[in-house]
């Protein structure tokens, strides 16, 4: 049992380093600015008031771009988001700006739903999607447009840095995007070559979506943006990750809000790719570290748990730092030993449970994330689209 778990930590530091070693390679990769940088239009869709929405919108109006439109969705006239919506718009007139409000849904997946009904206001070929709680630099969306104008590409996608966490949850969602995550993303596009495509930030053209069924074929999944890499590669297409992180702005997290948004992402990967889900285990050293001390406790013991904490401690310290979030350095060998705890307790859950919660509802996940409703089904609503 001990040679087990040594080995199962040692392999785990491997793994750690090797995603943390591919993140800071491809975070070091030239911004790109090409010559071509034809019209686009950002598909904004909104739902309630996401911490510093006002200021997140208002980095969209802000980019350094010849020419782009913004279309702001959502589902309910109601939604408090619209009036924050057009207080931003309204100190930008500038920038053609459109809001559309409800609309027939097309899936289960609510977000698709809004990107539906927002599409036919749109007026470029080129679309930028992304999310509500996403604030980016102005030089984003060129950087952007020159990798999607290489040969061959089909998808640009983006590097999501967790910042203004609050709360211990916060601190861990910040943590946990900074290093796993945005290792993983970086290991898995970058070292495996495989599709790795996060719908916070996705521009592609309009003509692939059509290809490959439009908004009505991704809104019957939860994880749109992966299918819709995957359906796009089917084609011919790749989906590049452009090494620029945008901000998701996170707020205020309990640790149980922090489960919750993991156990959704996990619930996600065991379904797009199950057997790497499964080996993610592998790149969590603190669980068999800490075993290792009640199995066989003794100096040796001791040691590994120590060199796990300090290995894994330094280099979350070192990424932040890299990303621009200053953290005290004393904070981080308990966030990780806490981190590492919390994610290994819930990593078995997807294997024996497949609901998720997500916008209010409740959904079962299927194959591909394919979305079924949990209980009595929801009517489709096709009560046709208010524009202004």
């Amino acid at each position: 049992m001990s040679t087990v778990l040594v080995l199962a930590t040692v392999a785990g530091w491997l793994l750690v380093l090797t995603m943390h070693l591919s993140q800071r390679r491809q975070l070091r990769s030239p911004a790109e600015i090409g010559v071509d940088r034809p019209p686009v239009t950002i598909l904004k869709p909104l739902k309630g008031v996401d911490e510093d929405l006002e200021t997140n919108l208002e980095s969209f109006f802000d980019l350094d771009y010849p020419e782009y439109e913004i279309v702001f969705g959502v589902q309910d006239p109601a939604d408090p988001a619209v009036e924050v919506a057009r207080r931003v718009a309204g100190r930008y007139p500038e920038v053609p700006t459109h809001l559309v409000v409800g609309g027939p849904d097309v899936g289960l997946n609510r977000k698709v739903n809004n990107l539906a009904n927002m599409l036919p206001m749109a007026r470029h070929e080129h679309l930028l999607i992304s999310d509500s709680n996403v604030v980016v630099m102005p030089d984003m969306l060129s950087d952007m447009m020159a990798r999607l104008s290489r040969p061959g590409v089909g998808l640009v996608t983006s590097f999501i840095r967790g910042t203004g966490g609050k709360g211990l949850g916060g601190a861990l969602e910040s943590l946990q995007l900074n290093t796993f995550v945005m290792g993983g993303v970086a290991t898995v596009s970058g070292v495996l070559g495989r599709v790795c495509a996060v719908g916070k930030s996705m521009l592609l053209r309009r003509a692939d979506l059509e290809r490959i069924g439009g908004f009505t074929r991704l809104g019957s999944f939860l994880a749109e943006d992966q299918v819709c890499g995957e359906e796009l590669a089917a084609l011919g297409l790749a989906t590049v990750v452009c090494p620029r992180p945008v901000d998701n702005v996170l707020g205020r997290l309990s640790v149980r809000g922090f489960a919750g948004r993991h156990l959704r992402w996990a619930r996600i990967r065991r379904r797009i790719h199950p057997l790497a889900y499964a080996g993610e285990i592998l790149t969590n050293p603190v669980p068999p570290a800490l075993a290792l001390l009640v199995v066989d406790p003794g100096p040796a013991s001791a040691a590994i748990a120590a060199v796990t904490v300090a290995l894994l401690s330094a280099l979350a310290f070192e990424s932040e730092r890299a990303l621009g979030v200053r953290r005290r350095a004393v904070v981080y060998p308990p966030l990780e030993v806490l981190r590492g705890l919390t994610v290994a307790a819930l990593w078995p859950v997807p294997f024996i449970s497949s609901s998720v919660a997500w916008r209010g509802a409740r959904y079962r996940v299927g194959r591909r994330t394919l979305l079924a409703p949990e209980g009595p089904r929801h009517p489709v609503r096709r009560d046709g689209a208010s524009r202004d």
